[in-house]
């Protein structure tokens, strides 16, 4: 029986795992064959057990079961519509709590501003704060109690600059660049998106 890697794919899509899965069964499921468990090992930069259903057994590569996989999967032809390509989201108010709207509703938001929320939601999460997440977030709070100066604006701009390169919505970030204030850093990042618009993101620590 023909493999599904027997025509070439270059895209990818995420699949959810299930309660009980091993990298096997999870393969031979979404897959049609077991034997490409191999393939998302790579994919997913997994390390044995690779899944479980235990918490405290998860690390960077092993993946608790009920989170998604990437596996592979035709390209679609890429969207120019920025509210396809930078999705929908709650909205959240100035304090960062849900915005409810006149009807009772969760309020939502699209387009470039989803995308802004969700930058300046990175840069106000401190990396590692988020416990299966922990390369999410921003760096630059690790720079509080030091001696604030042109050293520390320097790399909170850098930590600024990883953290919003690190959206796949982002193609590239033109210039992140930081001001010492007393002892605060006002970090501003300017960014280019995957459908060519501009992006400014600020945050101060």
């Amino acid at each position: 029986m023909p493999s599904i890697f027997d025509t070439p794919l270059t895209g990818f899509r995420y699949v959810q795992t299930q309660h009980g899965d091993t990298l096997q069964e999870f393969a031979a499921r979404v897959m049609g064959d077991a034997t490409n468990w191999a393939i998302l090992i790579g994919m997913n930069n997994l390390v044995p057990p690779y899944l479980t259903d235990d918490p405290t057994q998860v690390t960077d590569g092993v993946v608790l079961n009920g989170s998604t996989l990437m596996i592979p999967a035709a390209t679609p032809a890429p969207s120019t519509d920025v509210d396809d390509v930078f999705k929908t989201d709650v909205l959240l108010d100035a304090d960062g709590f849900l915005a409810i709207t006149e009807n009772g509703d969760l309020a939502t938001v699209s387009g470039s501003a989803n995308l802004v929320q969700a930058l300046e939601n990175a840069l106000d999460t401190d990396q590692g704060e988020l416990i299966y997440h922990p390369k999410y977030g921003y760096r630059g709070r690790r720079l509080l109690g030091s001696k604030n100066g042109a050293t520390a604006g320097l790399m909170a701009a850098r930590y600024a600059k990883q953290t919003v390169a690190a959206d796949s919505r982002i193609s590239s970030v033109t210039s992140s660049t930081a001001t010492v204030q007393g002892d605060a850093i006002a970090t501003v990042v300017q960014a280019e998106t995957v459908v060519g618009t501009k992006v400014p993101v600020a945050t101060t620590i």
